[in-house]
């Protein structure tokens, strides 16, 4: 069969995933505090949306990585995968204009450059 011999699976460890480890983690707290902030709220200010982005990278393993972000990231989750589009629902309007903005995509690409 061969499926596991190409490097589909290969997640190369380097300074720059050490580094957007820490940047995601930062966004995941951030997020927490945001989501913690409108859960709190006795009005409930949410304004859920299902949007698709596209994802830059090609590779399956930095898309399957910018999914799985979204998903840590409280607030937002990656409904499906498809195609390199992704399609996401956000529990805010903010939420969703921050990753169509890009930041988290462009920062999984980067992983990939040498």
């Amino acid at each position: 069969m061969g499926y596991f011999d190409n490097e589909i699976f290969a997640l190369r460890f380097g300074p720059r995933l050490i580094g957007y480890w820490a940047w995601l983690a930062k966004e995941i707290a951030r997020s927490s505090f945001q989501v913690a902030r409108i859960v709190l709220n006795p009005r409930l200010p949410i304004s859920p949306q299902v949007f698709e982005i596209k994802a830059t990278a090609t590779h399956p393993v930095d898309q399957a990585m910018l999914a799985n972000s979204i998903t840590l990231t409280p607030g937002t989750l990656a409904l499906d995968v498809h195609d390199g589009v992704i399609l996401v629902h956000s529990l805010t309007k903010s939420g969703a204009d921050e990753l169509i903005t890009g930041e988290m995509d462009r920062r999984v690409a980067a992983l990939r450059e040498e």
